[in-house]
């Protein structure tokens, strides 16, 4: 084992998600959608029952996109201050936003804004830039007055952990190049997929299940969302290698001991460097995935009270309180 490192609490988590798939029978070669249905159990066995029962919780299929794109809607007690546009990780492959329900109802209690959920569409049945377009048009949906009316003007944040980062980051530079700067007033961007690079320090250094995501998978979900390998240098789906000029005000959460801890502290540097209003917060002893564990570790209960302060800041539109 190499937990030593690791807060005791996130050590814990993952000893419990460990434990809850040691339930599963065991499998060699499993398809795309048994390791669905195996992520899906173990996230549905974390909790006994979801947190804040007085959060309303509604749902949509919003129109005109293809495919149909299913969103959740978290709307928390009083007047909302803004909105936040949720996109869930998984290496484009995995989960939905019943693994994710936990922690979009925590952001919407915690920020007091309404927290929207986004069902894109998965690969490999859907590759790039399918699930990238379906979140664009549903930005603008958003944004507007279309969807929810008596929220029309509401400012709009978008964010997402893991491959949902990396969809939020390439959605904002797309809405920037169509020339909708005014559609997104932030990024909340935790560990993120930023580039298609395996060879970083990092990849070594972090490999393994102790620290909840492999190189190798890594590798498998890069092929199965964008299976042409020269598109995988494109800055519209590794946003690494993009011009990031012009972007809204990002907060970016930093796992320290995850495999893609190079390219997110790369990514910190490249939006400082471009002119990005750009906060960041590296939780020591962390690993991949650790935000999920926000009520289990005191250190993932502070990232998303830390995340949830930034999301008022930015809607209330202040930015004196962001470094």
């Amino acid at each position: 084992m190499t937990r030593a490192a690791l807060d005791p609490e996130i050590a814990a988590f993952l000893d419990r998600i460990e434990r809850i798939r040691s339930d599963l029978p065991p499998s060699d070669h499993p398809t795309m959608q048994q390791v669905r249905q195996q992520a899906e159990y173990v996230r549905s066995r974390l909790r006994s029952a979801p947190p804040h029962p007085t959060i309303r919780v509604e749902e949509y299929v919003l129109p005109g996109i293809s495919p149909a794109l299913r969103i959740r809607v978290y709307i928390p007690p009083g007047p909302a201050g803004g909105m936040l546009a949720y996109l869930h990780g998984g290496g484009w492959a995995l989960f939905s936003l019943d693994t994710h329900d936990a922690l979009m109802r925590e952001y919407a209690w915690r920020s007091g804004g309404i927290v929207v959920g986004l069902d894109y569409a998965l690969a490999p049945e859907h590759v790039f830039p399918v699930a990238l377009e379906q979140i664009v048009e549903a930005l603008k949906m958003l944004r507007g007055s279309e969807i929810f009316p008596e929220q029309a003007g509401l400012p709009l944040c978008v964010g997402g952990d893991s491959a949902g980062g990396n969809l939020a980051l390439c959605a904002a530079l797309s809405l920037r190049d169509q020339g909708e700067t005014g559609c997104v007033s932030g990024l909340l961007l935790t560990y993120g997929v930023f580039d298609s690079v395996f060879g970083r320090s990092s990849f070594d250094l972090y490999d393994g299940s102790d620290y909840m995501l492999t190189k190798q998978e890594m590798e498998t979900f890069w092929a199965v969302y964008c299976p042409d390998e020269a598109m995988r240098t494109s800055p519209q789906v590794a946003p690494l290698r993009a011009a990031l000029q012009g972007l809204p005000s990002v907060s970016m959460t930093i796992a320290t001991h995850d495999v893609l801890v190079d390219e997110n502290m790369l990514m910190v540097e490249q939006l400082r460097q471009a002119g990005v209003d750009v906060v960041w917060t590296v939780y020591p002893g962390t690993t991949h995935s650790f935000i999920e564990a926000f009520d289990m570790a005191e250190v993932a209960q502070r990232a998303v009270l830390d995340q949830s302060r930034w999301l008022r800041l930015i809607w209330s539109g202040r930015t004196d309180g962001l470094a």
